[in-house]
């Protein structure tokens, strides 16, 4: 059979499938070496494209190497790498390796946008038709987007969305450059599609990335260094290649800036530029798994009989864009700590009241704060008529001011309107609570929205492509942390007479003349409306 006839639509690189070779022994000897040992096929049978030097073989660097012994021998693995240190053509030549040397295998190769898989994939082909003839599998499927072996195996590639693999069975998952995937793409990817694959005995993932903020890659890099996903990491510092001295080192700084430098060579785990917090203080914040998980709703500590909680709270459509979310923040004792939060997209404006409700109960009755804006309204209603929840912060607004009541005056009604002052002082208030670590969290999604929350047309906002509902939450927080009424519920001394006024208020908001008659001396009474206290009672809030 001439080399034309043996070859694939007429490549005389690629084998066609059905041929027959008469194997030396040297041959066989060879793909028993090489599919005992990667580095040596690599070394020895795979071409790269070089800039420099056009194609030539692939020598490994040293810490190569150690990445292909990382690659092939564990099997959830996360390599985290500056740009051009040959991440992706050193994971093209391991998912070479394995659908040559490996029969009925699917790899599947994802990126952020599908022509960045396909440029993986390219590098994967220029391997393959550069392997001699007799070492190939026949070739079924040869595209842009496919590659289909003789020997049952297959590599795809896709963009990194929730149906990109849906109904496949994937053998290897390969997600490159990890970190750039937006966070609202990787949140619906990793929750449908990661479970499936991760579920198998032998399936293999493997993510590769330089960093880019507090996003779903730290989240999965910080949680395989504390060993609780299942996951292997491995770190390539820049001054393990070759050529990249001091000197380099202080070009690149010179050409990037320091922000990017620290990102994209030395790999620090950065947000973006121009946050509301500190980079300081982002950078040492560290995220813990959630004692309780479900639809949403993320535990990180049980209720305590003996400490008082607040949840505040962002309300969306639920049509799958922007979140409904809350937290619940522990407000016992100085620094406050987030020990709850909800985080939602679809979930309707009709049931999300039944899900602050139950939270709220669970967590002593807490003290519910409310945004109103738009739809929000619709959730005070619901959570306050139809569901009867008393402990929902009132405001009054007065001209430009807006301020926490205790009562049920004419001026007060439930929730907050987010207006531009409130925002305003929420962010200078939030920024000076976590900067003094005053306000504690662990919830991995809060710590990412913080990294995106940046400045933008006067004012504090995500990031293009990210959201900042569980940020706002925290705004609508830090702003009712600098009113007169929250700092009595935090002053141990007094917070118990306040919840007792509160009980008063509720109890002559029912009664038709105001007042309640048992017997004594009246504390207190209602006039037009408003809650007033005796001169001795005033005394006890003094």
């Amino acid at each position: 059979m001439s080399k034309i006839e043996q070859s694939y639509h007429g490549n005389p690189n690629l084998k066609q499938i059905g041929y027959l070779h008469d194997f030396s022994k040297e041959q066989l000897e060879e793909l028993i070496k090489c599919e005992s040992d990667p580095i040596y096929f690599i070394e020895n049978y795979c071409k790269i494209v070089t800039l420099d030097k056009g194609l030539q073989a692939f020598k490994l660097y040293d810490c190569q190497k150690k990445k292909v012994d990382f690659i092939m021998n564990n099997r959830k693995t996360i390599l985290m790498e500056g740009r051009q240190q040959g991440k992706t053509v050193t994971a093209a030549a391991c998912l070479l390796h394995y659908t040559v040397f490996n029969s009925d295998k699917t790899v599947a190769i994802m990126a952020n946008k599908t022509a960045a898989a396909r440029e993986v994939l390219n590098r994967y082909q220029t391997m393959y038709e550069n392997l001699p003839i007799w070492m190939q599998q026949g070739v079924k499927t040869w595209n842009k987007g496919d590659v289909d072996l003789e020997n049952g195996s297959r590599v795809f590639t896709s963009a990194t969305t929730a149906s990109g693999i849906r109904g496949k069975s994937v053998n290897w998952l390969y997600i490159d450059e990890a970190a750039i995937i937006p966070n609202n793409i990787a949140d619906e990817f990793f929750a449908s599609v990661y479970p499936t694959i991760s579920a198998g005995e032998t399936t293999k993932i493997l993510l590769t990335s330089t960093p880019l903020g507090y996003n779903h890659f730290w989240k999965f890099w910080n949680e395989s260094d504390k060993g609780t996903n299942g996951f292997d990491n491995m770190f390539i510092p820049y001054t393990e290649i070759p050529g990249r001295d001091d000197d380099w080192a202080e070009e690149q700084l010179k050409l990037l800036g320091e922000v990017k430098f620290n990102q994209e060579v030395l790999c620090d785990f950065l947000g973006s530029s121009n946050t509301l917090i500190n980079g300081k203080s982002l950078g040492v914040m560290s995220s813990i798994d959630p004692i309780y998980k479900k639809d949403g709703l993320d535990i990180y500590e049980e209720p305590q009989e003996d400490k008082y909680y607040v949840i505040s709270a962002d309300t969306s459509r639920g049509i799958g864009g922007d979140y409904s979310a809350f937290i619940v923040v522990d407000i016992t004792q100085m620094p406050f700590k987030v020990v709850g939060k909800y985080r939602d997209n679809k979930v309707s404006p009709l049931l999300y009241p039944d899900f602050i409700s139950k939270v709220a109960k669970d967590f002593n009755d807490a003290y519910v704060l409310l945004e109103t804006n738009d739809i929000g309204q619709q959730v005070v209603d619901i959570l306050h008529q139809e569901l009867e929840y008393e402990n929902i912060f009132s405001c009054v607004q007065e001209k430009n001011k807006q301020y926490v009541s205790p009562g049920f005056g004419k001026q007060s009604t439930l929730g907050v309107r987010t207006s531009k002052a409130v925002k305003r002082q929420g962010c200078l208030a939030l920024k000076s609570l976590i900067e003094e670590q005053k306000f504690l969290l662990f919830d991995a999604e809060c710590i990412s929205e913080l990294s995106t929350f940046v400045e933008r047309s006067g004012t504090f906002a995500a990031d293009e492509g990210y959201h900042d509902d569980l940020a706002m939450c925290m705004v609508l927080f830090a702003w009712l942390s600098t009113n007169t009424f929250f700092k009595d519920l935090t002053n141990v001394d007094i917070r118990d007479n306040l919840y007792n006024s509160q009980m008063r208020m509720i109890e002559n908001d029912l009664t038709p003349f105001g007042l309640v008659v048992d017997g004594h001396e009246p504390e207190a009474e209602v006039m037009d409306g408003d809650y007033w206290l005796w001169a001795d009672e005033k005394e006890k809030f003094l």
